[in-house]
């Protein structure tokens, strides 16, 4: 009896000295915000702890820790270090739970007071992923036409359908570095889905704190290595239509330092005639974390791409070849070419248990070359900015309180030739200009807790742009140099959200946003800037519940809206290649929009099967809509669905078999603001299914295949709304969607 006394007091010696007192802090890893109330324990000892507010611990421990987040996939990591930065990736089966970066306010979507979804990396990897537009188009509000690889359309809630080029009025931050430019647009088609990490979608104009953007605002976050772990990764995907896609990527996370290098390329010889399509991507991103209190992120990319432009066609063409090119695309054999670097660097430091400071500056240039049917353009963009928050949270009458004030601007330059074309040779100059672009933006944003799970939110934000234009050339009598500059807009938000159960929340928001106008927008006929050109201002009304029931089983985000937009742009086409800026009207854009998920199987089922649901009603009018001699009132609003539907089946196994099957429908869609010419509905079936393994101690591979429109729809993947007809040319509506079409890939992964 004795003996074993002596021998047990012996090992508990022996472990209290084999134990190690370390700390750290427990993050979401895409977005690096402290997790509060993380479980943190020893597995050995069973001992634990959980994370403060911030998500900072100290734990005795012996070799290891096992870290846990409701919403988050758990980790186990060794404690070889004295301070651990121990980051967690978001769980796609509790979203609720995870914390979001839409409002800067350290808290998940069941406490947030905003239309908000997110889209994590299963959500992206869906598809074929080549593209943005299918895990968008699930996100309910949302549609994004995709013509081709290189040409697209975003719309949210129906602002930035009118766009006739891009995507328009909704802006895009990669990494806290804008993506959107001086005026507005954004390309979504040059970021690889293999860079990205999750996706945050802010509905309306919702966030004071990005420029109170009147569509939304997409926050892409760059995918991070998960902790303690080294990675060297390719992928190789084949399809139809001669689809080659490559990657290759090395990430390595570490105490204080990750890392994600990648390489892509992705090549297609295109469905339909002068399609083809060659990409090439090289990009360097990170973090370094010096102790506890700063880090400094940092993004290096470099883009070049060749891609040729089928462009639209007619509805003759669409019926009997929808392979077929436009005729005057096809005769010069248009494309684009152009290169694009993107540079950035984020500080981040902790001044004291209750201030923070966020800073970024950044830059990116572009150069392309574009042969067109009526002329050539050449063009160079130039920007850098900087964009800087202090951020304080602590009490306020004995009550939490977070508050955000900062501002960001950025300055670019614009440059761009026309020339003449003959037989697709460059011929004469025919214009010259030079635009530089100033864009100012402030903000300021508080949270208060009002009481227990009530919690008040104001924002403020005042921007202006100002455009300065020289005019090179001025053989054809006019001169275009001017400058313009837009009243300062102030947008406020309020905004209450109310967790009345641990998993029911209500919230409602009033916000304002705007959308200034292209600069060719600001041309009047004569080639003047037009000075009465107004930016699109509207105001927005929410009222939304988010819950989950049967501990997390299924979950439901339901929200009704009001979107009231005055000052509507219209871009009035007078030739081929000129287009005229007129504020023709006011809009109504109200709708509603639901999201829900539910697990068929029983909880310790050898598979897992999820069901999903989104559905979106969107009833956009025009208020009041004169143009010319045209009065449109009443209308729906034109580029938009009035019904949209997804649903889906999710199939994991735990031999590793897995399946997604998708299901869209997408309603009929007016082309013209007349509304005499409809896009039909259509519906679409997609499938996946694939097996990873563990291949021996290091090794993962991911074998997949996949069937797009298994049912070989015939629909329309873009439109080009209120195309004009010039002669006897019937209007060129129509961007065919793909056919039927596989894929197949491999991933291999070798972890360290």
């Amino acid at each position: 009896m004795l003996g074993r006394l002596a021998w047990g007091l012996a090992l508990g010696i022996e472990t209290a000295f084999c134990q190690t007192l370390v700390s750290g802090q427990v993050l979401d890893l895409a977005t690096q915000q402290g997790l509060a109330h993380a479980t943190i324990r020893d597995p050995d000892t069973g001992q634990g702890t959980t994370s403060d507010a911030q998500g900072r611990f100290s734990l005795l421990v012996q070799a290891r820790l096992v870290v846990s987040h409701v919403g988050y996939q758990t980790l186990e990591v060794p404690a070889a270090a004295a301070f651990l930065r121990i980051a967690l990736e978001a769980d796609a089966r509790f979203l609720q739970e995870v914390m979001i970066q839409a409002f800067q306010s350290e808290k998940n979507l069941l406490q947030t007071p905003g239309a908000v979804s997110l889209l994590t990396r299963l959500d992206l990897e869906r598809d074929q992923e080549l593209s943005l537009a299918p895990a968008l188009n699930r996100v309910p509000g949302v549609y994004m036409h995709q013509g081709t690889l290189n040409t697209s359309r975003l719309t949210i809630r129906g602002i930035g359908s009118r766009q006739l080029f891009g995507t328009g009025k909704i802006r895009a931050y990669w990494n806290d570095i804008p993506l959107t430019s001086g005026e507005a647009t954004t390309d979504l088609d040059d970021l690889d889905l293999s860079l990205l990490g999750r996706v945050e979608v802010l509905k309306g104009p919702a966030s004071s704190i990005y420029g109170a953007g009147l569509g939304g605002t997409l926050l892409l976050q760059s995918q991070k290595a998960d902790y303690a772990q080294t990675q060297v990764q390719t992928q190789s995907t084949l399809g139809s239509f001669g689809l080659w896609r490559q990657v290759l990527s090395f990430k390595s996370g570490q105490d204080r330092l990750n890392l994600h290098l990648n390489y892509n390329h992705t090549q297609s010889e295109g469905w339909r005639e002068n399609n083809a399509f060659d990409r090439n991507m090289l990009t360097l991103s990170g973090e370094v974390y010096d102790g506890e209190k700063q880090s400094l992120q940092f993004l290096a990319s470099w883009l070049s791409l060749k891609a040729f432009i089928p462009s639209a066609i007619n509805r003759e063409s669409y019926e009997q070849n929808p392979r077929a090119a436009a005729p005057n695309w096809a005769a010069i054999q248009g494309f684009e070419d152009y290169d694009k670097l993107w540079l950035g660097l984020a500080y981040q430091r902790q001044l004291h248990p209750h201030w923070e400071v966020k800073s970024s500056v950044f830059t990116n240039f572009r150069a392309n070359y574009e042969p067109r049917p009526f002329n050539i353009l050449r063009e160079n963009n130039q920007r850098i900015g900087l964009r800087s928050r202090v951020v304080y949270e602590g009490p306020l009458t004995q009550k939490g309180f977070q508050a955000t004030a900062g501002g960001e601007y950025f300055r670019e330059w614009y440059a761009w030739q026309t020339y003449g074309i003959d037989q697709g040779q460059r011929q004469d100059l025919r214009s010259d200009q030079d635009e530089v672009r100033d864009y100012f933006n402030l903000f300021a944003q508080a949270f208060w807790d009002l009481a227990p799970g009530a919690r008040l939110e104001a924002g403020l934000n005042y921007h202006q742009t100002q455009y300065r234009v020289e005019d090179f050339f001025q053989a054809d009598g006019q001169d275009q140099s001017g400058k313009y500059r837009f009243e300062g807009i102030w947008s406020p938000r309020l905004a209450l959200n109310y967790q009345w159960r641990p998993n029911l929340s209500a919230y409602t928001s009033l916000s304002h946003g705007f959308a200034p106008p292209t600069v060719e927008e600001t041309l009047n006929p004569a080639g003047q800037i037009n000075p009465d050109i107004r930016p699109e201002q509207g105001w927005s009304w929410e009222l939304g519940q988010r819950g989950n029931w049967q501990n997390g089983r299924g979950q439901f985000d339901l929200v009704l809206y009001w979107m009231w937009v005055k000052d509507l742009l219209v871009a009035r086409r007078t030739a081929e290649d000129q287009f005229i800026g007129l504020n023709a009207g006011k809009t109504w854009h109200r709708g509603v929009e639901l999201s829900t998920q539910y697990r068929l199987s029983p909880e310790k089922a050898a598979f897992r099967l999820d069901v999903f649901a989104n559905y979106a009603f969107n009833f956009y009018t025009f208020q009041e809509f004169v143009e010319a001699d045209q009065d449109f009132s009443g209308n729906q609003l034109t580029g938009v669905p009035r019904h949209v539907l997804n649903a889906g089946l999710d199939l994991e196994s735990r031999m590793g078999l897995y399946g997604h099957l998708t299901f869209q429908f997408t309603d009929r869609i007016p082309i013209r603001d007349d509304n005499s010419v409809f896009a039909e509905s259509y519906a679409l079936w997609h499938i996946r299914l694939g097996w990873r393994a563990k291949l021996g101690a290091h090794l993962r591979a991911d074998v997949h295949a996949g069937v797009q429109n298994i049912f070989d729809q015939a629909y329309l993947a873009m439109l080009a709304i209120n195309a004009a007809s010039f002669g006897t040319a019937a209007p060129r509506y129509y961007y065919p969607g793909l056919p039927r079409h596989y894929f197949g890939g491999l991933r291999l992964s070798y972890v360290f």
